[in-house]
């Protein structure tokens, strides 16, 4: 690239065009791949359902599930129906719209009554859970009625020895 001089208009000097810091910093002539060119917002639409949207979905999922059950079932030969007889028939599955669902086979936690983070001891005199041998100090020092308040506040009614 050339430029002018201040001196004369006539002359032309060969010098290329030095970058300020600023320019050199810059990014934005680097590729941006992490963008979408195609990406055009859509003002229309929603980002979030409304309760009534979710519950209408998931009631036309379950009838599409029920429907291909059903179709399933007429397609099997006599005999594979008379082996299934035994399995469960339209079993349910949880969804928003029920509210009954099994119950978990993961094991209940317990968390420490003192800080109400997850409690892998027991202490056998109070029966409060405590998290570790800090808390279990406190625990040892605390008087028979403040146990019971703790233990009333997790809901067990025992009595403290």
């Amino acid at each position: 690239m050339q430029r002018k001089t201040k001196n004369s208009s006539l002359r032309w000097d060969i010098h290329p065009h030095i970058p300020t810091l600023a320019e050199q910093l810059s990014y934005l002539h680097h590729p941006r791949p992490f963008k979408n060119p195609q990406y055009a917002k859509n003002s229309n639409s929603r980002r979030a359902k409304n309760l009534k949207a979710v519950l209408t979905q998931e009631r036309e999922r379950e009838r599409v599930e029920r429907e291909r059950r059903r179709l399933e079932r007429e397609h099997l030969s006599e005999d594979a129906i008379a082996m299934q007889v035994d399995a469960k028939e339209d079993e349910e599955i949880p969804t928003y719209a029920s509210i009954e669902a099994p119950p978990s086979v993961l094991p209940q936690r317990r968390y420490c009554d003192i800080t109400g983070l997850e409690a892998p001891y027991t202490d056998p005199a109070t029966g409060l859970r405590h998290h570790d041998k800090s808390i279990y100090e406190i625990v040892k020092g605390l008087s028979a009625s403040a146990a019971k308040e703790y233990l009333a506040a997790r809901g067990v009614s025992s009595i403290v020895k």
